[in-house]
């Protein structure tokens, strides 16, 4: 049982439901071996995600409105989820990371104390020396961590 806290980026949460086989993998381990309580994500990530995945991609038909909630509502079974507040906006805006919505991810990932974020663009994560980025592709090191 891991005693880090973890924050769940978008994309890792959009490929687990577009069944991308290292996210699923990531994810089903950690649904197995991690308490909710310590499993985090934003009420951002869970919006940005029900919008991807209810956009057409390459090859993939956009979920329907059943579909995308029923997403959402997994989301909120499986994850501790926080609030997206505009001073966690405001904050993010000091951080010079050029990719601001990630800011506002790593806000929301220090304000829950989480050491460990998992996501598919761990160099968006680089200029944070504090903070474990983990691909889920990488799942040997995460079950280390984890274990």
């Amino acid at each position: 049982m891991s005693k880090h806290r973890i924050y769940i980026d978008t994309n890792v949460l959009t490929n687990y439901f577009t069944k991308q086989k290292a996210d699923v993998q990531c994810l089903d381990y950690l649904f197995s071996k991690v308490r909710k309580e310590i499993l985090f994500t934003s009420s951002l990530a869970i919006v940005q995600t029900v919008s991807v995945l209810q956009t057409k991609k390459k090859g993939r038909k956009a979920f329907t409105r059943t579909q995308a909630v029923g997403s959402g509502e997994k989301i909120y079974a499986k994850f501790s989820v926080i609030d997206l507040s505009a001073i966690d906006v405001k904050k993010s805006f000091q951080y010079f990371n050029e990719d601001v919505e990630d800011n506002v991810h790593y806000v929301l990932s220090k304000k829950l104390k989480c050491g460990i974020i998992i996501t598919n663009n761990t160099s968006d994560f680089a200029d944070f020396g504090n903070m474990i980025a983990l691909s889920p592709q990488n799942i040997a090191n995460i079950r280390k961590i984890i274990k």
